[in-house]
């Protein structure tokens, strides 16, 4: 489904702020090139939030922003290399998750990692090393972390957790991991906080987490296994938050 037909199916969800965006976009397409199509830059140049630019993609029912900007550009840039769009795409995944992650990373979430006694990370398949990955940076920070992957294991950390003491991260693509949903079921029947690290809007995890960290939505394909940068920009940018608070303390 192309541009228009989108806008033609779409438009009567837009606000009026968003339907002024989307004007000036479609009105002005000389002001921007491929490369410099990005959340940041739209939002500067037409003296918008971040977050505007963002929801108007969303309304249009892209299921990420670098959809939005293939269709704008998919009848002016026809001859553009492949090989250039590729890393065009792919650099602009890591600057959407930049620009969400710094969106969505709260200072209730740093002040709780701050106050709890120990975090616990729970994650599946590719996940699960991210989560290896962030459990190390946060035990060098004097944090006390645990990581966990197998799934039996998991049920049975999940059942100990103890509401003044625990903090849950989820690592969680879909936000429908079958083996994290019954930890995700016990931390909350115990009042413990979760955060949910994601990409996807609107699932099962997200309406019961209390924190939610949204990230750009990757692809994977048989020649270019996803690697999940976009979790690992989330979680270091949580870290360096923490740091910039509670620097005095680590």
């Amino acid at each position: 489904m192309n541009l228009h037909k989108r806008i033609s199916l779409n438009a009567r969800n837009l606000t009026k702020l968003e339907k002024d965006i989307l004007h000036e976009l479609l009105e002005n397409k000389s002001r921007f090139t491929y490369k410099k199509f990005t959340i940041t830059n739209i939002a500067d140049e037409l003296l918008v939030s971040k977050t505007s630019v963002h929801r108007l993609s969303e309304k249009l029912g892209y299921d990420s922003f670098i959809q939005f900007k293939d269709d704008y550009f998919k009848r002016n840039e026809e001859n553009v290399d492949k090989s250039s769009e590729k890393d065009n795409n792919f650099v602009n995944l890591m600057l959407d998750t930049y620009s969400l992650v710094s969106e969505y990373i709260s200072e209730e979430i740093i002040d709780r990692i701050n106050t709890c006694k120990k975090i616990n990370i729970y994650g599946m398949g590719m996940s699960n090393y991210l989560g290896k990955i962030f459990q190390i940076k946060l035990q060098l920070l004097g944090i006390p972390a645990e990581q966990h992957d197998d799934s039996r294991f998991m049920r049975l950390s999940s059942r100990i957790l103890r509401k003044e003491d625990d903090l849950v991260i989820l690592l969680s693509r879909s936000g429908e991991t079958p083996e994290l949903l019954e930890v995700l079921v016990e931390a909350n029947l115990r009042e413990i906080d979760v955060v949910l690290i994601t990409e996807t809007r609107g699932s099962t995890f997200e309406r019961m987490s209390k924190y939610i960290i949204y990230t750009g939505c990757t692809q994977d394909s048989d020649a270019d296994i996803d690697t999940r940068l976009n979790f690992h920009i989330a979680m270091d940018m949580l870290i360096k938050k923490f740091i910039e608070k509670y620097k005095k303390k680590v």
